[in-house]
């Protein structure tokens, strides 16, 4: 029986979000072959812990990235540790090794890159069982979205700065056993060497019983209603949503006088509600208990992406939900989707009622959900998934075995 550590920062239940989602998926994967022990430093509210598909929990102070310019020039010049980099206490830093050492885990699995920091200062023969999954890219278009707008030639040069030091931690993380990416464009932004072979395409996956056994009504009945579905708080979901709300959706509104968004997520931030508040044909449900009655009262998703990495969950559930999907460029990058097959991509308002003209018709929007709902199934199954992950570890384990007999 294998055993394997999951280093993450949230606690990943309850499995109500992309995050979460994608670390459950490895979780089960990694049951398969034995125990799973999981060290985190940060708990939403009301979330029960203590549930039985964990062995052990351990629990890290974090830190957290630095927010102010005093704090990253500290955290990134002095201590080496660039923003948005995890920076966990020395009290936690030294638990984490000394309990990697005790227990001699098989695997040691690491839920983004920003949380491997305190790996670096283990043995070699501990590094080789990691296995680091990048699942976004820090130093790309999240960072210009985070601090692109930053103003002052000094704090400009600051971020300049710390970008190169993030850029290089992130190349440093592939020097683990194994790396994960959700998608080639992805890897391609670190990955220069072709022949590597320890560097990994595993995608996301949506895994949810509640979604497949469900029977969704006709959404070409529902009118022009849109729904918006992500994480609240997360900065490329907020700055996407106002581009849309203020940019598409009132051209949108004036050719449909009966169109509507629904907004529906978790922990919005204030400026979010602030945007839908007293806004026609907007309303905004936070929090819900299952999304699945939101699907059940609108035609079409809108995923008005910008900037950000990894690849959307949200649009796989949607395929599930018989759902036809509008989305950005960037919100359906990293997806092997076809656009007006699969999907329909639109990058300004004129595009997107072109485009949403298609699915006035019934029979280009019954195509548009079979052939997404195909595409999901082939190629972003369990299946596929854990084929992957066979790969990943087979390739930790040579390492390993190579490793015992120099």
């Amino acid at each position: 029986m294998k055993k394997t550590l999951l280093i993450c920062r949230e606690y990943p239940l309850p499995e109500d979000h992309g995050s979460s989602m994608r670390t459950m998926n490895f979780v089960r994967f990694f049951r398969n072959y034995g125990t799973i022990d999981i060290a985190y430093s940060f708990v939403p509210n009301n979330t029960p812990r203590g549930d039985s598909i964990f062995s052990k929990e351990y629990f890290l102070e974090n830190k957290g990235p630095s927010k102010s310019f005093k704090r990253l020039l500290i955290s990134g010049f002095l201590k080496g540790v660039p923003v948005p980099v995890y920076d966990i206490g020395n009290a936690s830093q030294r638990y984490i090794l000394t309990l990697i050492k005790d227990n001699d885990y098989d695997y040691i699995f690491v839920r983004y890159a920003r949380n491997a920091d305190v790996l670096f200062r283990g043995e070699k023969k501990y590094k080789i069982k990691t296995i680091v999954d990048f699942d976004d890219i820090l130093s790309g278009s999240l960072y210009e979205s985070r601090f692109g707008s930053v103003k002052g030639w000094h704090k400009k040069y600051v971020l300049g700065l710390n970008k190169k030091r993030l850029l290089n931690y992130e190349r440093n993380c592939l020097n683990f056993g194994a790396s994960l990416f959700c998608s080639e464009k992805d890897k391609a932004e670190l990955v220069k060497e072709n022949q590597r072979k320890d560097t990994f395409i595993v995608p996301n996956i949506y895994n949810n019983e509640s979604f497949e056994n469900f029977d969704f009504e006709d959404g070409f009945k529902k009118g022009n209603i849109l729904l918006f579905v992500g994480a609240l708080g997360w900065g490329p979901n907020k700055v996407g949503l106002r581009w849309f709300i203020e940019t598409v959706f009132p051209d949108f509104k004036k050719k449909y006088s009966d169109a509507k968004l629904l907004v529906v997520g978790r922990s919005p931030a204030s400026y979010v509600r602030e945007l839908c508040e007293n806004r026609d044909g907007i309303e905004l449900y936070v929090d819900v208990p299952d999304v699945k009655v939101y699907y059940n009262q609108c035609r079409a998703i809108v995923v008005p992406l910008l900037a950000g990495s990894g690849t959307r969950i949200k649009i796989l559930e949607a395929a599930l939900a018989n759902t036809p999907v509008l989305s950005t460029p960037k919100g359906a990058e990293g997806l092997d989707l076809v656009d007006q097959t699969d999907v329909l991509l639109f990058r300004n308002s004129r595009e997107f009622c072109f485009k949403y003209n298609k699915l006035l018709d019934r029979d280009s929007y019954n195509s548009l959900i079979c052939n997404a709902k195909d595409a999901v199934a082939r190629r972003y199954s369990v299946q596929q998934f854990n084929d992957l992950m066979e790969q990943v570890l087979r390739v930790i384990d040579h390492k390993k075995f190579n490793m015992a007999f120099k």
